[in-house]
């Protein structure tokens, strides 16, 4: 297999794009099963992977007609996208519609903590979690939280961030591509996202940045990425588009990070800081201080940080109803034995 020197982390140039491609297409066709369904979400894995901009945009121009405020939205340019646009619509719509309901959504996420997010960040060891408890991944479609070689990790910018032009937020490199096949695929087609390999010390450093700035961090699932874990992001309300169509669709697209804040508001001098940083109505302004919504807490913890008071801290959630996805806890009770 080809390889680029992972130390130099640099954008790719189109000719080493171009000479990974031959064996990142072999590695991303081997991981589908020869059946109909492994055949179908090969060819949608391959479109929504490949053309990522695309794909998002109709998403959020579909989620646009609902919107309390329109975005405007930046079509991605080039002949590629434009011979395949009416496919990737197809798929960007379908997803869409599925993403409705619970019980037919395929695309959809865990919020994790930035301790969480470590952990699976720094794995050595491919991670092989099938069928984990509905009370840590809540759903019946896309699943399997399986990562390959888990030490291979890109970075690629963010489409949401993207198809909103100039209006979308900065930095942009911050969505992390996670294990084999993806990461290959990502390095060989991704050269309109900046797809580049990073070590898991990049990686932790991109979190904490994000963290520290407010945005969420989340571990996604997808239907076509063969019903299993494939990236972590890091969520900000303005652009993305699972975080808006949670709060504006009422689309399950979230689950909890297995923990909730806690709010001690005898403290509070109601600046209004955590108000800005919750991401899922939890907190919202009060007369005298915020008011807390415990049911709508996601458990992200980006509020907590942000309080100088200490009015905010976390604490585990009910764990017959959300648990944390902590692979120190999850890989010896759920590892399939041989």
């Amino acid at each position: 297999m080809h390889e680029i020197d992972s130390k130099r982390h640099l954008q790719l140039t189109p000719e080493e794009r171009k000479a990974l491609r031959k064996d990142a297409v072999k590695l991303f066709t081997k991981e589908f099963e020869r059946t109909e369904k492994g055949n179908n979400n090969r060819v949608h894995s391959y479109h929504y992977t490949k053309y990522a901009l695309s794909y998002i945009y109709h998403m959020k121009s579909l989620l646009n007609r609902i919107m309390p405020q329109k975005e405007p939205l930046v079509h991605p340019e080039g002949e590629k996208y434009a011979e395949t646009d009416d496919v990737v619509k197809m798929y960007a719509a379908q997803t869409s519609f599925n993403s409705i309901m619970p019980e037919t959504n395929d695309y959809h996420a865990k919020v994790l903590t930035i301790e969480d997010a470590g952990k699976i960040l720094t794995l050595k060891e491919d991670l092989n979690l099938p069928e984990l408890p509905k009370t840590v991944v809540p759903y019946e479609i896309a699943n399997k939280t399986i990562l390959k070689n888990p030490d291979r990790i890109a970075v690629i910018t963010c489409p949401c961030r993207e198809v909103k032009g100039d209006a979308g937020c900065y930095p942009r490199d911050v969505c992390l591509v996670l294990g084999e096949p993806w990461v290959s695929f990502a390095l060989a087609f991704g050269g309109d996202l900046n797809a580049r390999a990073i070590t898991s010390e990049e990686a932790l450093a991109i979190v904490k940045q994000q963290h520290e700035m407010g945005n969420v961090q989340a571990i996604f699932w997808k239907k076509s990425q063969n019903e299993r874990t494939y990236a972590i992001c890091n969520c900000c309300m303005c652009c993305c588009t699972a975080l808006q169509a949670y709060n504006y669709a009422n689309s399950p697209m979230f689950a909890g990070s297995g923990y909730k804040v806690v709010f001690d508001d005898e403290m509070c001098v109601n600046c209004g800081a955590c108000v800005k940083r919750c991401k899922f109505g939890a907190l919202s302004a009060g007369e005298n201080a915020p008011e807390f919504k415990p049911e709508k807490c996601m458990g992200c913890g980006v509020c907590t940080d942000v309080c100088a008071q200490g009015c905010l801290s976390m604490t585990r959630d009910d764990p017959s109803v959300c648990e944390p996805l902590d692979v120190d806890v999850l890989i010896p009770l759920y590892t399939p034995k041989p």
